[in-house]
């Protein structure tokens, strides 16, 4: 889906920035490198070995990829030996995955550890798999600090992009990261078709043509059988298009940058580091309307506990006053004052929240309806409780006087509808917490 969606907005631009007789020239050799391809299927020929020798006379031996597939089969490994599931989103925040209320919250590191984090073997094995292959080529082409800069940005920008999207989702894995590198090599393959055009061109004075590299028709043919895998298990699996066109698009940028020295010799350092620091100010600028991103459910499950904590404490306040061992103004004020006091606490700190993301605002303010509720409760009841024990009850029939029978009638009905208020809005409280407990409780 990204790589259709950016071939279509490539296509449109190259369009609009060319001449006919341009155009004709790139479709030509376009068309030429199409017709290499479908003979290169049947014999990869001497242009495949040449390749493969100039790689390894620019870069002989490919360290970076090597430590990037084991970085990330040991942490699936530790992964595997835990007590929860691999996919259970505690293991995954455990081992490094990005969470926005962790990340955004001083845990920035996690936008570069969540690249090494998998949900199944599946997905680890996919990832290796391009990995190697794509490593195999780009990493002796590009260089060791241009293909560890293109991996590692594109990590981190397809996070934040997951993040931005999905706060309070949890993000991992090498996709982002692996779009990134697909990137530059598409940047690089765009520069090696212009290249051609200016073969008869003189090399400049910081240039040599044996030192150049061009990847032949059966190295893509290659490299095309792994990214149709990669699209298609991304496509199956759900993975977040837009943050896979971001590193994409990050691959790009790089290649733009470095495209035409990767065809004619790695990249210098100083380049590659001043594309990096370019990277880090832009991740920076895009983090920083990120930060501080509210963890709500800490205080919802302090929410949680605080009704269990209180409706025990005045279940056994009211044993006790059954058995006359405390007073009804007693019972009366523990759930006017002290209850209620310990739910209005509460609801200062849900008040106090800023920055909860849109998933979570429906929860907060459910809780605050239930502690605005609950109170309410907690106070009927304590009117009630009073009223049923300002005077010691008498059955309305043993009155002798009417006028007496009248108002203990009245006081008899007075404390029924007080009563049943508090105890109607009670379960209206309850019927609250319901929708904030289940989602709080693991």
């Amino acid at each position: 889906m990204s790589f259709m969606l950016l071939l279509v907005v490539l296509g449109y631009l190259g369009y609009r920035l060319t001449s006919p007789e341009d155009r004709a020239r790139y479709v030509g050799v376009a068309m030429g490198f199409v017709r290499r391809l479908k003979v290169a299927a049947i014999e990869p020929g001497p242009e495949y070995e040449s390749f493969r020798d100039a790689l390894r006379a620019r870069t002989r031996r490919v360290l970076v990829t090597p430590a990037l597939v084991a970085v990330n089969v040991i942490v699936v490994a530790g992964m595997l030996f835990g007590t929860r599931a691999i996919s259970d989103p505690d293991t995954l925040v455990a081992w490094g995955a990005s969470l926005g209320t962790r990340t955004t919250n001083g845990e920035w590191w996690r936008l570069v550890t969540s690249t090494f984090v998998h949900t199944s073997t599946l997905h680890l094995l996919v990832d290796v798999a391009v990995l190697i292959q794509l490593g195999a080529v780009l990493e002796r082409l590009a260089g060791r600090l241009a293909f560890t800069g293109v991996y590692l940005s594109a990590g981190v920008f397809a996070a934040l992009i997951s993040l931005s999207s999905h706060p309070v989702a949890v993000t991992e894995g090498a996709s982002g990261a692996i779009m990134g590198l697909y990137g530059l090599l598409f940047a690089t393959l765009i520069w090696q078709l212009f290249r051609r055009r200016r073969e008869d061109r003189p090399p400049d004075a910081n240039e040599s043509a044996d030192s150049a590299v061009t990847i032949p028709p059966m190295a893509m043919k290659r490299l095309g059988a792994g990214a149709a895998m990669f699209l298609v298990y991304s496509a199956l699996s759900g993975l977040a298009h837009a943050a896979e066109l971001s590193s994409l698009v990050v691959g790009l940028a790089y290649g733009l940058v470095l495209a035409r020295r990767v065809c004619e010799k790695k990249p210098s350092p100083r380049l590659v580091g001043a594309a990096m620091v370019a990277t880090v100010v832009i991740a920076a600028a895009f983090a920083m309307p990120l930060r501080n991103i509210a963890d709500v459910t800490p205080e919802i499950i302090r929410v949680v506990a605080t009704e269990e904590r209180t409706a025990a404490a005045y279940q056994a306040a009211d044993d006790a006053f059954k058995r006359q061992r405390m007073t009804a103004e007693a019972l009366a004020q523990l759930a006017e004052r002290t209850i209620v006091a310990e739910l209005q606490a509460v609801d200062e700190r849900l008040k106090a929240l800023v920055n909860v993301p849109p998933e979570h605002q429906g929860l907060v303010t459910d809780a605050r309806e239930y502690l605005r509720l609950r109170s309410a409760s907690w106070r009927a009841r304590a009117d009630a409780i009073r009223r049923a024990n300002a005077d010691p009850h008498e059955a309305p029939e043993a009155a002798a006087d009417a006028s007496r029978r009248l108002h203990r009638e009245a006081r008899f009905r007075s404390n029924r509808t007080a009563m049943g208020k508090a105890e109607g809005a009670e379960r209206a409280s309850l019927e609250v917490f319901q929708r904030i407990r289940r989602p709080a409780l693991p």
